[in-house]
């Protein structure tokens, strides 16, 4: 296990005077979009990054720190496991320096060998009807890896393997379980989130009525708290009226509505209400390749790839 990389203590002044240079744990996880506790599996089981410590214990990190965890991030999205991306950048110390010696090889971008276990398992746990064993599953690659890569490497892997499945009562029933399942997780993660943020504006997340499972909505909520965005979430929208309400109710960083099946022709009020609409407003899900250009003519942006975003745009929202 990585030990911790302690400086001489720094009193609560010294702090003040290094701002510039430190900044916290959860300053990081804003500016990077890695959660806290995949910064801290990246020092303690990995030793990927080595920040310093204050007097009581904090962790602070460096721009040097920071550069290394977009580095990370770079080689994870290649696909090269956590466990490999050690050997693949700067040393931390001269004598890691002489331990690495020459240039590494750099190993293949392939994620098949490192994800399909993975995504095996996890599909072998909702057939089973195992939800205990597919959130254990979930919990460990979760602890390792950003929200991005997650979305990218194992959710939607997840959900396309799942829809490819023959139609019938099995698919129906694992789809029901997981689409309860990510519910029940996305209200507990949210209700601890949101009392955090009471003040701060709120990124609506809402999804038009349909009969299909609102996995889309689920996910974009949840990976919304693993890059420390404040949400509203609702969990369909009856009519286009109340986002004006909502507006009035409390102020919006922004609106991202999924729809899966086709909407009707929008009235000519429905059109005023959704061009009047303050905040910046995407549409995405199935809806947004079938019918863009409903919303685009009421001042709407089309998110093809609303995973990538959230984590683009996470500290504006």
């Amino acid at each position: 296990m990585s030990q911790p990389h302690t400086l001489h203590p720094f009193s609560s002044t010294e702090v003040a005077r290094t701002e510039d240079r430190w900044l916290p744990i959860r300053e990081v996880s804003e500016r990077t979009g890695v959660n806290s506790v995949t910064l801290r599996a990246w020092e303690r089981r990995y030793g990927l990054i080595k920040p310093q410590r204050t007097h009581k214990g904090h962790r602070l990190y460096s721009e040097f720190d920071i550069e290394r965890i977009e580095q990370i991030q770079q080689w994870l999205g290649r696909g090269v496991s956590v466990g490999q991306v050690a050997k693949l950048l700067p040393p931390l110390t001269e004598r890691e320096a002489a331990a690495q010696g020459s240039s590494p090889t750099i190993p293949s971008a392939n994620p098949e060998p490192d994800w399909q276990p993975v995504l095996d398992e996890s599909m072998a746990a909702l057939h089973q009807g195992n939800i205990i064993r597919f959130d254990q599953t979930l919990n460990q690659v979760s602890a390792i890896y950003p929200a991005a890569l997650l979305m990218r490497f194992f959710w939607q892997p997840l959900l396309a393997t799942l829809a490819a499945e023959p139609e019938g009562e099995r698919r129906q029933l694992v789809q029901l379980q997981l689409d309860s399942y990510l519910r029940n997780l996305v209200g507990a993660r949210l209700m601890h989130r949101n009392l955090q943020a009471k003040e701060q504006k709120r990124l609506l997340i809402s999804h038009l009525p349909t009969q299909s499972p609102k996995f889309e909505l689920w996910l974009a909520a949840l990976m919304c708290t693993d890059l420390n965005i404040p949400v509203l979430l609702m969990d369909g929208l009856p009519g286009w009226s109340l986002l004006h309400l909502i507006e009035q109710q409390q102020p919006l960083s922004g609106v991202l509505l999924l729809g899966n099946e086709k909407t009707a022709p929008l009235k000519q009020s429905e059109q005023q209400q959704l061009k009047t609409m303050n905040p910046p407003c995407w549409l995405a899900g199935p809806l947004a390749r079938i019918q863009p250009d409903i919303f685009t003519e009421c001042g709407w942006q089309i998110a093809e790839d609303w995973p990538e975003l959230l984590n683009e745009k996470r500290q504006e929202f």
